[in-house]
């Protein structure tokens, strides 16, 4: 398994109707952290194969969940018990609502319950949904950067979204998912879920718009991330002063 620069975590989705999905998500866990070594975000709603899983695998897991009333406690409870972090989806049981208001009202909503249960503000991640641009309504990415702008000024938690969702059927993906992204990062984005091959089609030029777009927004004071970045690479060289 390779991973491009800049890989935090991994996604484990194995949901199938032909599939077993409690006898191949442990498998597929196991498999995806030896190869790399990465935090897993483990995209399931099969309680029992989280659970299975969880058995064999000692480190501290990535779960989600959104206000389905028949699946929102028994989550937060898993996630309680095995100490993991919570991505919390702004979405119930009738699905993703249009309007800032009503993600909002359900994130909100999520957060009280997962504070409730006891889990700590470090394993809170709040979700504000990306929807795909090319079949939503033409204000879907606005409302999704205002939900941003709102959870990250007003709550202390981390921010996520599915960018490999923003391009999803029209051409050149790509450069509609990292527009989305570069958008995204100043308005409070802390973690994207990428399609592989984005990164790489784009290469290094890719990491230095995202650095570059983290220092210009503000989140990057003096440049540090962004410098120490392009020196670790080889990209720029420290001047050495003459004596």
């Amino acid at each position: 398994m390779q991973c491009a620069d800049g890989t935090a975590m991994l996604q484990i989705m194995v949901a199938h109707p032909e599939i077993d999905e409690e006898e191949v998500l442990p498998k597929a866990c196991k498999a995806a952290h030896d190869a790399s070594g990465l935090p897993l975000y483990i995209d399931t709603t099969n309680i029992n194969a989280i659970r299975r899983t969880l058995e064999i695998f000692s480190y501290k897991p990535i779960l989600s969940t959104s206000a389905d009333s028949n699946r929102l406690h028994p989550m937060l409870d898993l996630v309680r018990d095995s100490h993991a972090a919570v991505i919390c989806l702004c979405m119930d049981d009738k699905g993703i609502p249009d309007s800032v208001a009503g993600r909002q009202s359900i994130g909100e909503m999520l957060i009280q319950q997962a504070k409730s249960k006891g889990i700590p503000d470090e394993d809170i991640v709040i979700d504000p949904l990306v929807m795909a641009v090319g079949v939503s309504e033409p204000d879907s990415m606005q409302v999704t950067l205002e939900l941003l702008r709102y959870f990250k000024q007003n709550y202390p938690f981390s921010t996520f979204l599915g960018i490999d969702n923003a391009g999803f059927g029209m051409p050149f993906k790509d450069t509609i998912d990292l527009a989305y992204l570069l958008a995204a990062v100043p308005a409070g984005l802390d973690v994207a879920l990428l399609d592989p091959p984005l990164l790489s089609s784009l290469g290094r030029q890719g990491l230095n718009l995202l650095f570059a777009a983290n220092f210009i927004s503000g989140r990057d004071p003096y440049a540090k991330k962004y410098l120490n970045y392009l020196r670790s690479n080889k990209l720029i060289t420290t001047r050495k002063h003459a004596d």
